[in-house]
């Protein structure tokens, strides 16, 4: 895994010296590949009132350039250094093979928490806009709540289900912003982000827990119809959004190149007190399980 992202990184080298001078240009959030109305801004202060609530309506939202190849590259190497100590974080619970569960999956690698594992993440370009255009979508100052990467190798068989992300949190009706950067372009065989539009509107599904994984991102909506599912490949630089009931899932993926993502997830400042009950009936969650 490691070859791979150090195979990544060089075929980008060309283009990571020309805009190595350049400024990081603002992101700018398009949902117009995926529906037909479309909202679209220059930077986080250009976040339109309309494109705000087109995304409370849908539920998600592409956003373009949310950052430099330079960036990435960066997000890549730290990320990296963790996948090198992937053994030594299973033992300790922060790190899952989600292709476990599956005899004809290859697998899939899952590290949670990698911010706290490596500060320097949230130094980076990725975690700023992300962070900034949160507080635009929300209406409110946030804080980082969550984050987790998920590497899928080549010519792997084996889906991300359907959930929604609320099931995996110990309270309900929470209101957050989730965003999904992968580490290179994103086609749907590669395993891109795929949406059910409006669904985050409705109720919290059934899930159903795979019980070896049960840290894990491995939970799966139950009788789910995906027939208005809307897939959504994007650019290295690129990312989605979405709030925490809307449902999603990431396909198999079915290329020769190794698929890596970094999902970060942003919400309303809460004090002390209430971080602190989070962090403890967390880590209960971890000890219990």
């Amino acid at each position: 895994m490691l070859c791979a992202l150090d195979r990544r990184r060089a075929r980008r080298e060309g283009r990571s010296r020309v805009g190595r001078a350049a400024k990081a240009r603002p992101a700018r959030c398009n949902i117009s590949r995926v529906m037909e109305a479309t909202a679209t801004v220059a930077s986080p202060a250009d976040l339109t009132d309309e494109s705000i609530a087109r995304f409370h309506q849908l539920g998600f939202m592409i956003i373009t350039d949310l950052t430099t190849p330079e960036d990435l590259d960066d997000v890549a190497r730290l990320l990296a250094g963790l996948y090198r100590r992937f053994r030594e974080l299973m033992d300790a619970r922060r790190a899952h093979d989600l292709g476990s569960e599956r005899n004809d999956a290859r697998p899939i690698l899952e590290i949670n928490q990698t911010v706290d594992l490596e500060p320097r993440l949230a130094e980076t370009l990725t975690f700023r806009r992300c962070s900034a255009l949160a507080e635009r979508l929300l209406g409110q100052p946030v804080e980082h709540r969550f984050d987790h990467a998920i590497y899928k190798p080549p010519f792997n068989g084996a889906a991300t289900s359907w959930h929604q992300d609320e099931a995996y949190a110990l309270e309900r009706r929470i209101r957050s912003a989730h965003f999904w950067v992968p580490l290179q372009d994103v086609t749907r065989d590669m395993g891109c982000m795929e949406f059910i539009p409006g669904s985050h509107r409705g109720a919290l599904g059934r899930h159903h827990r795979l019980d070896r994984l049960r840290d894990a991102h491995a939970l799966e909506l139950v009788g789910l119809d995906t027939s208005q599912a809307v897939p959504c490949p994007i650019r290295a630089g690129d990312a989605t959004v979405h709030f925490p009931r809307t449902v999603h899932y990431t396909g198999p993926n079915r290329t020769g190149t190794p698929r890596l993502a970094w999902a970060l997830e942003f919400g309303p400042r809460r004090s002390l007190r209430v971080r602190l009950m989070a962090k403890a009936r967390l880590v209960w969650r971890q000890v219990t399980r």
